[in-house]
């Protein structure tokens, strides 16, 4: 029997990675004897993406939940993202939605952490930590132990390269998704993207500030697979944007990216929904290209899909296309998605037994205004899709309005 810290219960042990790739079997390793070693119940493993901004979970043991639900987390911010930042080990007696940004770590049951940096001569990798699910002092000993296996850590990852992603086409992807901005005064954002197994794709999310103050929100799906869908993806994603800048209706907007799309990317087609709110947020207006509705959920009430119009996809043909202005009351969210999380088989050995009315059930009854959207996200992922094959991509952004 493993040991506990007095009067906790001993966690799975079962890993989770986050990527398609497999967890290198010696960071899994490490990982297992850390947790041994310092007696606690989960332990983790994050590294700083290409771009050095995001921590990027790479795999855990202990959680209850799917890594593919945790977060990205931003350098500086939270409990990971300070370690980052400052280099410095870090504990926290008592976890809480204040100094935690990750809610699997919070649903998971985690009540106290210890974290450290993992570093290299030269460079910081990311971040290693252990957590118990009861209140726990970690001491100096401690940490002490925790950066010996941080280093050992170090020592695997360097050399092997296992902390970049194994495909430059995964990064290349990646770094067009942004990280959604969380200080947009009046709004929460989260969002979640869930890369399919050993293939690229070309869905998308996209959240950004306009200069006149309203914030446009964007959920779109290239159609096909591959390197040349994310191409396309990461130039629609710009077009949108540069028009986004000229056009304030949502509607001109997806017209003259219809253009774009017919006229330079010949074959190409698109799915895409574009939103802008504007200050105060009261009522958001959408234009739909072929794509699945949003879902939105008040206090105390289901969700509903929003009844937006629903006009052709990109790529198709000219079409004057339609908005829909919708009532967002205070403390109800929004969920965008594409078809990777609704379209999913019922027998994961066979795509073609396919049930997308229970999938959206699964989504509807796991997505409430009650959850920020990080805890949202988080909840969506773990239900309706857990640690099952991953077809075909999945992009998620949940938009609160507090």
């Amino acid at each position: 029997m493993e040991p506990t810290v007095a009067g906790t219960r001993t966690a799975g042990a079962h890993a989770a990675s986050a990527h398609a790739d497999p967890v290198d079997p010696d960071i899994l390793a490490t990982l297992h004897e850390a947790r041994r070693r310092l007696r606690t119940q989960t332990a983790s493993l994050l590294f700083v993406s290409e771009n050095g901004t995001i921590l990027e979970p790479y795999a855990s043991v202990g959680l209850r939940h799917t890594l593919r639900a945790a977060s990205r987390v931003p350098m500086g911010q939270g409990f990971a993202g300070r370690i980052a930042l400052s280099r410095q080990p870090l504990a926290l007696s008592e976890v809480t939605r204040e100094n935690v940004i990750n809610p699997l770590l919070r649903t998971s049951g985690v009540q106290s952490l210890l974290g450290v940096p993992v570093l290299t001569p030269s460079r910081l990798l990311g971040v290693m930590h252990v957590g118990t699910f009861e209140g726990h002092e970690f001491t100096d000993d401690d940490v002490a132990t925790l950066y010996e296996f941080a280093r050992r850590v170090a020592e695997i990852a360097e050399p092997t390269g296992v902390h970049r992603a194994h495909d430059a086409a995964l990064v290349l992807q990646r770094s067009l998704l942004p990280t959604t901005p969380r200080d947009i005064a009046g709004l929460e954002t989260a969002a979640r993207y869930v890369p399919a197994e050993g293939d690229l794709g070309g869905d998308w999310y996209d959240v950004f500030s306009l200069p006149d103050g309203s914030v446009g929100l964007v959920m779109g799906d290239v159609i096909g697979h591959g390197l040349p869908a994310a191409v396309i993806m990461g130039r629609l994603r710009s077009a949108l944007r540069a028009y986004a800048l000229d056009y304030s209706r949502p509607a001109e907007v997806l017209e003259r990216l219809d253009r774009k799309i017919r006229h330079f990317e010949d074959g190409a087609y698109a799915t895409v929904v574009y939103a802008v709110l504007q200050p105060p947020f009261e009522k958001v207006t959408f234009s739909s290209a072929g794509h699945w509705p949003p879902l939105m959920a008040a206090q105390g009430e289901s969700p509903q899909e929003v009844p937006i119009v629903h006009d052709p996809m990109l790529g198709i043909g000219d079409f004057e296309r339609k908005e829909t202005v919708v009532e967002f009351p205070e403390g109800s969210s929004l969920c965008f998605y594409t078809d990777g999380l609704v379209e999913r088989p019922l027998d994961p050995h066979d795509p073609r037994s396919r049930s997308t009315d229970r999938q959206l059930n699964i989504v509807r009854t796991h997505f409430s205004a009650a959850d920020d959207p990080e805890t949202a996200c988080s909840r969506l992922v773990a239900n309706a899709v857990g640690d099952e094959f991953v077809e075909d991509d999945i992009a998620l952004l949940i938009v609160r309005r507090p």
